[in-house]
């Protein structure tokens, strides 16, 4: 691993790697090995700018809902930043959506950064079926 935990396949999302970002995940590389600050691959492709990794992660089945550990997701990073075609990209599949209510909500559940909940009243009322895949 690259400094700060960086896996390979951090380092190839981050520089705009396509091809090598392919043949890392086609190796069975983690495409959600999280490094310092709870970055995964996509996030570095996001905040970068760099659309074909991007969609190659996405492809792979890359968790565009994951959060750092600052509750930024890729699309949040990428718009950050000034990538709007990433943005578009990752906005276009979003779900925002609480598991129980359905309202728009940023806030995750913060075992696993995924799951969106609005409150803690829809968190406890869903936990028993999420936490099968939490």
């Amino acid at each position: 691993r690259q400094l700060e935990q960086y896996t390979p396949l951090h380092v190839a999302a981050g520089k705009g790697r396509e091809a090598v970002v392919q043949v890392l995940l086609a190796a069975g590389a983690d495409k959600e090995a999280r490094a310092h600050g709870q970055l995964a691959p996509l996030h570095l492709a996001a905040i970068k700018g760099h659309e074909v990794a991007v969609q190659v992660l996405l492809a792979a089945g890359a968790d565009k809902e994951s959060m750092t550990d600052q509750n930024s997701t890729a699309c949040s990073l990428a718009k950050k930043y000034g990538h709007n075609k990433v943005v578009a990209m990752l906005a276009a599949k979003a779900s925002n959506e609480c598991l129980i209510c359905k309202i728009k909500t940023t806030l995750r559940c913060q075992r696993c950064k995924k799951a969106a909940f609005c409150s803690q009243v829809c968190q406890k009322a869903g936990w028993k079926a999420h936490k099968k895949t939490c």
